[in-house]
């Protein structure tokens, strides 16, 4: 659980980390070194040789945060441009937060993260109109059942993305009879009173398949959670799988009157928009490398911070007893700042505006 690798990760004295997780992805953000966090996650999941390299990838320093910045756009996205990713960031942020993992290099980070994202939706066209799995999923049912009033709709799952499908259907589909299953009833049963919706318990649903005009899998599974023996005597049926992998075993596809969605189906069902976002693309990479460049002259002092308060206070304890304009100590010095958030540190800089200011003063 995230709260288990919270606790590995303070023993082993990180001081700052979170973990991002999405309908797809789990991405562990730290300042260690590679060696431990790969330690950490191996442990907690119990990885066997050769699994981490399979089921993983690493980037650090630079790459790491151009990497977090394209995902927090939505460039990293199933759909490209899908917004709701920034909310998932956010949680991860709080709750690592929460429990004091966040430090000044993760907020500044992740601050800058949410901002540019934020740049991204108001100056372009990357995010524009209501799209993500989950909408375009509310779209193609929308489409199908136009002269439906009412449409009943089983959801298999309640994660977060299940719950985020709810959400949206909710949305799209005011009047409908929405249900949901999952393998933990009580789960279900949180979430049901605020969407409206009844509960079913998972060890029977498919034998209510008919009950339902649509049925959308997004729960978590090795094997596949619908098969042709479980349809076969349905007299309709459209289904959604949303799984990765797939939950719903393809072969329905060959009974006339089953409709299937796969994920990527449902992914592709607004070429057109995706189109348009895949034209903003240039755009956003020129935001993104600005906001980059502004985090690295930021880090550039950072780091330096201690050393030329160091040396400005050497300069002051210098011209004590001295007439002097402490106006322009702290414009040279600002000046020094600039020069190493633009073009990085050099010794030799803070040794020039030492010499600048006390020859000035002198």
């Amino acid at each position: 659980s995230r709260s288990e690798v919270y606790e590995k990760v303070r023993k082993n004295d990180v001081k700052e980390f979170f973990v991002l997780s999405t309908c797809n992805r789990t991405e562990f953000y730290a300042c260690t070194s590679e060696e431990l966090l790969r330690q950490i996650i191996t442990e907690q999941l119990n990885l066997r040789p050769g699994e981490f390299e399979t089921y993983f990838y690493i980037k650090s320093g630079y790459e790491a945060i151009r990497h977090l910045l394209r995902v927090a756009a939505g460039l990293d996205s199933q759909i490209i441009g899908d917004y709701e990713i920034v909310g998932q960031l956010k949680i991860a942020v709080k709750s690592a937060r929460e429990q004091g993992l966040i430090g000044t290099l993760t907020d500044r980070i992740t601050s800058l993260a949410f901002q540019t994202s934020k740049q991204i939706k108001v100056e372009t066209e990357l995010s524009s109109g209501k799209y993500s799995v989950s909408h375009a999923a509310a779209e193609i049912i929308s489409d199908y059942f136009r002269n439906q009033q009412s449409v009943s709709i089983l959801i298999l799952g309640t994660g977060k993305f299940g719950i985020t499908l709810s959400r949206n259907l909710k949305e799209y589909f005011p009047l409908a009879e929405l249900t949901l299953s999952n393998r933990t009833l009580v789960h279900a049963e949180n979430h049901a009173a605020a969407l409206n919706a009844q509960v079913l318990p998972f060890e029977n649903f498919t034998e209510h398949l008919d009950d339902f005009d649509v049925v959308i899998a997004t729960a978590q599974s090795d094997q596949y959670l619908i098969r042709p023996e479980h349809i076969n005597k349905l007299q309709k049926g459209f289904f959604l799988d949303l799984g990765i992998p797939s939950l719903i075993d393809p072969s329905i596809r060959t009974y006339e009157h089953i409709k299937l969605y796969t994920v990527d189906e449902v992914s592709a069902f607004h070429n057109k928009i995706i189109e348009q976002r895949l034209q903003e693309i240039p755009k956003v990479e020129r935001l993104l490398e600005n906001a980059l460049k502004e985090f690295m002259g930021w880090q550039n002092v950072f780091f330096r911070s201690a050393v030329i308060n160091s040396y400005k206070n050497h300069v002051v304890q210098l011209l004590q007893g001295q007439p002097h304009d402490s106006r322009k100590l702290d414009k040279k010095f600002s000046g020094l700042i600039k020069k190493i958030r633009e073009n990085g540190y050099h010794g030799c800089q803070v040794i020039e505006t030492m010499n600048e200011v006390i020859s000035i003063e002198n």
